[in-house]
């Protein structure tokens, strides 16, 4: 018990620290495992994008991983307790507590002060009943902590989604609606503010690691869905568009690495099978845009097919259908 208890209080403080308070980092070895365990079930029983199985599921393991925590904690510190049998005794006759009234007494002192009908025989086992009222308030405050800043994340995902939906429902639409005859100066601006915004929700994925098991039941604020439609766009900008009159190249290589970014760290689905079909110039030379031959743009889109490959895996977790660019 003196192996397996500490050893359990190990296990679920790194994980508690590695998920909330390393930026840097993933989520924890169990909070990795019960995140990623629920996402593939969501996905396999979802009959369709909207429903309430796979939307449910960011908050789902949420409140998984915080009853993990707590499970783990309060098992640690009742195999502690449970290792001298002289360690808890009932405050009124001084007798050695049962087993079920040593569960008990770990919860209250993990949980809460105690209600004194326990308490702790001795000096060793008095100071260790404080290190796990220390261990419960800071797991518990850990959680509370990390919810907050959670909901405003996916919040900022929802937002960022809208803007690109609002910019068209089509990669085709984001370049025609973009285009005034001279040019697409207007673009620059607008996918400057968003890479940047793109980039925070990269490094929110890292800090927020749940973050990646929210799902929305409208496209329009999925941000999956989303970066696919935005991608493509800016592989026609970036490689279809005479450079005379398409956005400033450094805008469009931010927007291109913010989306990289993204994709980075919110996913390691592989990237397998082939690229999206490359995108029809037809309607954007139809409507007197400046582009490339349909020959010419498919050789330079070669180049970024693992870039497209990942994208496509990446669009693909949210179970919205991909839409093909016009």
């Amino acid at each position: 018990m003196l192996i397996v208890g500490p050893l359990l209080l190990t296990v679920v403080l790194y994980d508690a620290v590695a998920t909330t308070l390393s930026p840097g980092t993933a989520a924890g070895p169990v909070t990795s495992r019960i995140g990623g365990g629920w996402w593939r079930l969501a996905r396999r029983v979802a009959r369709k994008p909207a429903s309430a199985v796979i939307v449910s599921s960011g908050p789902i393991v949420i409140l998984l991983t915080l009853g993990v925590w707590l499970a783990l904690l309060w098992a640690g510190w009742t195999l502690i307790f449970s290792a001298d049998p002289e360690a808890v005794v009932a405050s009124s006759t001084r007798m050695p507590a049962a087993g079920w009234s040593r569960v008990y007494y770990g919860a209250f002192t993990v949980f809460t002060l105690g209600v004194g009908d326990y308490i702790p025989n001795g000096q060793p086992w008095e100071v260790l009943t404080g290190v796990a009222v220390l261990t419960g308030l800071g797991l518990t405050t850990l959680a509370i902590t990390y919810l907050v800043p959670v909901v405003s994340a996916v919040t900022a995902r929802r937002v960022q989604a809208n803007v690109i939906a609002g910019m068209g429902p089509s990669a085709h639409d984001i370049v025609l609606g973009a285009y005034r005859g001279n040019g697409f100066d207007y673009l620059d601006h607008r996918l400057q503010t968003l890479s940047d915004q793109l980039l925070q929700t990269a490094e929110r994925h890292l800090s927020y690691p749940v973050l990646h098991y929210f799902h929305s039941a409208d496209r329009h604020v999925d941000l999956r869905a989303q970066l696919y439609t935005l991608d493509e766009a800016i592989s026609i900008l970036q490689h279809a568009i005479d450079p005379r009159v398409a956005p400033h190249p450094a805008v469009l290589q931010g927007v291109r690495h913010a989306v990289q970014q993204v994709i980075h760290r919110a996913t390691d689905e592989p990237a397998d099978g082939d690229p999206p079909l490359p995108p029809d110039l037809t309607p954007l030379r139809t409507a007197g845009i400046p582009v490339v031959d349909q020959d010419t743009f498919e050789t330079r889109l070669a180049d970024i097919a693992l870039h497209r490959r990942r994208l496509l895996a990446f669009a693909n977790e949210s179970l919205w259908p991909v839409l093909k660019p016009y």
